[in-house]
């Protein structure tokens, strides 16, 4: 055969048989048929694309060809398949499960293909197979489905801080007169701290979008109705993703209270209005850590294939890297939650990480977690200690929550230590004793009842003295902020036996 003839018998094959008959497979099948295409120069990829055959072989390939994988034959993902499969799971347990569900039931394979092949998200996935719109929404913390991300994120947010929150209800049946929708529902309401409930809507923005012109009439229609609700609250969706801007908003209704509600090991490190997001990608994570050959999470220039990795093999995680920063903070904080933080040389254990903790609250008066959260007076170097501790929790020991009731810490809430209040505590110590907290904490037990200094007061004065050098350099520097200088002990001591004596 020409090469000509070899192409038309070929065409004819496939105007009898379909495009099967061109696979490999069905080639091999016939004696000689392979060794004589092969013989003439052509790959049956080129003998498609002469036939015009590349659209149809490809979606032939898609739905019938497998792979090999770690010895197992799998059939290769497309997009339509992932959501039949997902489908056909949301169908049977009558909601659609987290990514790592997928992951721990033998289908990580779909979680896999959805962030790499098709560099999309679970919220993709949500998305297509219409989940807000049925009674399985985005699952907040507290277990509560929400319709969106953002309703989601700020229910976080509230159950974090202890706050009483509950699903949007019914607007009263005068909003009807406002536009020209019969009813409508708040986002979410919220209890303050002096009990009043807040209606809240979480307001979207539908530039140029979907149904722009139609969200701008219920928009125009609700802000009408509560323009004389004091009880009303209108919040961009995008401010819900930002723990500083949603502390903003909701400050004149419950003051500003950290976090202390945490149910998983990684709360701690993560961002409160992350949590739904990054508990699905966390454990994605987990999966790329575990394919590479030293078990470590790779770099961003490796997922970007950029630099010396450019030319790597596989896909590339250009959406993964833009989450890892997005929920969780930076491929950093991924390796303090994964453990694998770069240069770390300690053997990490139960006993290590408690110990750990608790020499860190020891010396800085904080908690690793609250170090994450506080703005104010936190050093890079109390952020890394605090990454890292919060890291070998996660993984030898359980939450900071059950950390603190095994060590007795009371977490004080309502102070945060910093350079400001370093300054108020000695300022009182100094105008009740003369006594600087240096010297406060240096005393003995004779000259505690002499000066009637407590054990808490001492404690006190303990933090102040292990906090100076981190927020001030030097004794110094702190003494000289303060106003004040120590004084001679023994002149003090002086006068307090000589005021004892006249007494």
């Amino acid at each position: 055969m020409t090469n000509e003839e070899l192409l038309e018998f070929l065409w004819d094959r496939y105007q009898s048989n379909g495009i099967a008959s061109l696979s490999y497979p069905e080639i091999k099948k016939e004696k000689g048929l392979y060794f004589h295409i092969y013989k003439k120069g052509f790959k049956l990829k080129e003998v498609i694309s002469l036939l015009g055959l590349e659209k149809e072989y490809e979606e032939y390939k898609n739905q019938n060809f497998t792979k090999q994988v770690d010895g197992k034959i799998q059939q290769r993902w497309t997009w339509d398949r992932v959501i039949k499969e997902a489908s056909g799971v949301q169908s049977q347990m009558g909601f659609l499960p987290p990514a790592a569900w997928f992951q721990q039931n033998g289908k990580g394979s779909l979680v896999h293909s959805i962030y790499n092949k098709f560099n999309k998200t679970w919220d993709d996935l949500r998305k297509v197979l219409d989940c807000y719109e049925t009674s399985n929404f985005v699952e907040s913390r507290n277990g509560m489905r929400w319709l969106s991300h953002p309703e989601a994120s700020l229910s976080n947010f509230l159950y974090a801080r202890g706050v009483e929150h509950k699903k949007g209800e019914r607007y009263p049946d005068s909003y009807s007169e406002y536009g020209d929708a019969s009813y409508g529902y708040y986002d979410l309401h919220f209890r303050t701290f002096d009990g009043r409930w807040i209606d809240v809507e979480i307001w979207g923005d539908k530039p140029n979008g979907h149904a722009e012109k139609r969200y701008g009439i219920v928009r125009e229609a609700k802000e009408t109705f509560n323009s004389n609700n004091p009880n009303f609250l209108g919040i961009q969706h995008r401010d819900c993703f930002d723990e500083q801007k949603l502390e903003n908003h909701l400050k004149p209704y419950i003051g500003c209270i950290e976090p202390f509600v945490f149910d998983k090991p990684t709360d701690e490190v993560i961002q409160t209005t992350h949590w739904s997001n990054a508990d699905e990608l966390i454990a994605y994570c987990k999966t790329i850590a575990a394919e590479q050959s030293d078990g470590l999470f790779p770099t961003e220039e490796w997922l970007r294939k950029r630099g010396k990795w450019k030319d790597r093999k596989g896909e590339t995680y250009n959406t993964v890297s833009i989450y890892i920063k997005t929920w969780i903070g930076g491929i950093r904080k991924l390796r303090q939650i994964l453990e694998q933080e770069e240069g770390s040389t300690i053997q990490w254990d139960r006993e290590t990480a408690l110990k750990a903790y608790k020499d860190y609250y020891d010396q800085y008066g904080i908690v690793p977690g609250q170090a994450k959260r506080l703005r104010e007076g936190v050093t890079r170097e109390m952020q890394k200690k605090s990454g890292q501790i919060l890291g070998a929790l996660n993984n030898h020991y359980g939450t900071a929550a059950k950390a603190n009731d095994e060590l007795g810490i009371v977490i004080d809430r309502a102070k945060k230590w910093s350079g400001k209040r370093l300054i108020e505590e000695a300022t009182t110590l100094f105008q009740r004793y003369g006594l600087t907290p240096a010297q406060i904490n240096n005393l003995n037990p004779e000259d505690k009842v002499l000066f009637g200094v407590s054990d808490a007061e001492k404690d006190i004065a303990g933090k102040i003295v292990a906090m100076v050098g981190t927020y001030f350099g030097s004794s110094k520097k702190f003494y000289c902020a303060c106003g004040f200088e120590p004084t001679d002990l023994r002149l003090v001591r002086r006068q307090s036996k000589s005021a004892a004596t006249t007494e």
